[in-house]
């Protein structure tokens, strides 16, 4: 489904950060300093647009679908992502680990590194690398990515392989990028809204759970 994908371009191309060695991604895509970006992710589904708040441990991403505007909260020392839909002022709760591994072993990606050089982008100066993910169940990602002097990974392109050997092209790039003090209210959930919570939902039962909600998920 639209949503789910946009999650996983994410932390795939997220994981994608600098190490000395290979290590495990979700460990690196965190980085320590809080701020706020206008984001883009395109893939063969799309090009998704929206707006980024990030605070170590936690990351929210707002952005408009065909079925209108969906909101991603993701909150690693909660082991949670929720998926949000203002419009409808309801949400579902989601595992982090169960998700991953419905996501093809995602939790357990792996990356490493090589240094191209420094470059600008949109503003900022940055070290590019050429960066290879490789994921427990034969998922990879082979592209490039650029980090900021504080860990910002403000742009990535490259492909994602999946286990059945599909090859989908990916890209995110960050702009107006404002490093500094974000409001912890935006990585709560908002009261008064509907919420349905499977994050005790076994990753087995997971993948059955939302696709029966897949109408209602992509606004249909």
């Amino acid at each position: 489904m639209r949503w789910l994908l946009v999650l996983v371009s994410v932390l795939m191309s997220l994981g994608a950060v600098p190490a000395v060695a290979a290590e495990r991604a979700l460990d690196l895509l965190d980085p320590a300093v809080s701020y706020t970006a206008d984001f883009t992710v395109s893939s063969d589904k799309g090009t998704y647009s929206g707006l980024l708040w990030h605070q170590h441990g936690r990351e929210r991403r707002s952005y408009m679908t065909k079925g209108g505007s969906q909101t991603i909260l993701i909150r690693r020392d909660l082991d949670s992502a929720w998926m949000m839909k203002p419009s409808g002022k309801w949400y579902v709760g989601l595992s982090l680990r169960a998700l991953g591994v419905i996501a093809g072993g995602i939790d357990n990606l792996t990356v490493s590194r090589t240094p191209l050089g420094d470059e600008d982008v949109n503003g900022h100066r940055t070290t590019r690398y050429r960066v290879v993910g490789q994921g427990p169940r034969g998922g990879r990602f082979d592209g490039d990515a650029w980090f900021t002097r504080e860990g910002i990974m403000i742009k990535a392109a490259g492909t994602l392989t999946g286990p059945d050997g599909r090859h989908i092209p990916v890209q995110t790039e960050l702009s107006r990028l404002m490093i500094g003090r974000v409001d912890p209210k935006n990585f709560e959930l908002p009261s008064g809204w509907m919420g349905m919570d499977l994050r005790s939902v076994p990753a087995e039962s997971l993948a059955q759970a939302l696709e029966s909600l897949k109408p209602l998920l992509e606004g249909r």
